[in-house]
């Protein structure tokens, strides 16, 4: 499914890539092909006698999507990889095996290995893929609204003089409503994932779905509309690592963007808006780093709301409320279980998609829009 996925969305990129033209003025549109990367200058075209440069133009519409699907396209192929470890750590972050827990699973708080067997004893490897079919239809709508959210707030709050590109404010406020705009339209998704990635306690009275369908059907039954917004209270707070992320990412940038032009100005090159592709690899992967610590108790907290009742009762109930009873009951390690998963799972999947964002809109600058 996965496969077949992708290259669908391939084929489309491919269509869309290959269907941009060039424009002369005066003139109707000419069509062109790939261009060669040797090329130095831009085309010219000879019209009665006269030489004109060649304008490479995209529909804005065209650019727009691509834009879009950009960082949603990198994140598919990532969570893919990396869905093992998201269980684990969904896992490690429950209830069922924290220290305070008396359940089937509280021999297993603290221990990734021993809860990675029991996922495997229980569902093969299969187990291991839960909650991936949610992910292949969320990731690319989550990543596509949190990328264009953040680029169209970005650039609109660049028209106040205070709030340019690349400062702290502009930064802070743009990564903050890409994360709102995001998790509220795709929080039911990530519910429906985290309840089926969650092994079923069942002294608690818990039940292991069977299938996607059922825990749908159960989350309405049981809970109604509002139960898949469980949780969103805090990804709205998680919104703030997103916002230190896209401030640490963007200062990174600026500052080695800074010293490259440096090293070119006394090379007597001119300088460059872009980057090598491996810093921004490497700048994504910092920033997602350090924003991940620094907020890491929502996860832990994200994942306790959307648990399954225990014994007919919900614990759990609203984001502080959440996160005083962990912090009570289970101290500093419950708030931050499953933490080294979780940085082995998104930091290299954070800086995938950066560095797709960023080359694929390299590649959109040097279009003009139609």
């Amino acid at each position: 499914m996965a496969s077949k996925f992708l290259f669908a969305l391939c084929t489309l990129l491919l269509c869309i890539q290959t269907s941009t033209s060039t424009a002369v003025p005066g003139r109707a549109a000419i069509k062109v092909t790939a261009r060669d990367p040797r090329q130095k200058s831009m085309k010219t075209c000879e019209r009665g006698g006269a030489s004109t440069a060649a304008i490479r133009t995209m529909p804005a519409n065209q650019k727009q999507l691509l834009n879009l699907l950009s960082g949603g396209m990198a994140g598919t192929v990532a969570s893919c990889i990396t869905n093992p470890l998201e269980v684990i750590k969904t896992q490690l972050q429950s209830s069922s095996v924290s220290s305070a827990a008396h359940g089937e699973y509280a021999a297993a708080a603290g221990h990734p290995v021993t809860i990675a067997q029991r996922i495997f004893a229980e569902s093969g490897v299969a187990g291991f893929f839960k909650g991936l079919k949610p992910t292949l239809v969320g990731i690319i709508p989550a990543r596509s609204i949190y990328f264009y959210t953040y680029d169209r707030t970005k650039k609109a709050l660049a028209q106040k003089e205070w709030l340019p590109e690349g400062s702290v404010g502009n930064a802070i406020l743009s990564g903050f409503a890409a994360g709102v705009a995001s998790n509220t339209v795709t929080n039911p998704i990530w519910m429906v994932k985290t309840r089926m990635q969650l092994l079923a306690d069942h002294t608690a009275g818990q039940v292991a779905y069977n299938s996607y369908g059922q825990a749908i059907q159960s989350i309405m039954k049981e809970e109604g509309i509002g139960g898949f917004y469980r949780g969103l209270s805090a990804s709205y707070w998680g919104c703030t690592e997103g916002a230190i992320q896209f401030l640490l990412y963007e200062r990174v940038k600026g500052k080695l963007l800074e010293k490259l032009n440096e090293e070119r100005a006394r090379e007597g090159l001119p300088p460059t808006e872009q980057l090598p592709k491996a810093t921004y690899f490497f700048s994504a992967a910092f920033a997602k780093g350090c924003a991940s610590i620094l907020t890491y108790p929502h996860e832990v907290a994200r994942t306790r709301l959307r648990e399954q009742a225990r014994s007919g009762v919900f614990k759990y109930n609203g984001m502080w409320n959440t996160i005083g009873i962990i912090a009570k009951e289970e101290g500093r390690s419950g708030l931050y279980a499953g933490m080294g998963v979780h940085l082995s799972k998104v930091v290299p999947n954070s800086a995938i998609m950066f560095l797709a964002y960023e080359v694929v809109n390299s590649w959109l600058s040097t279009f003009a829009a139609e």
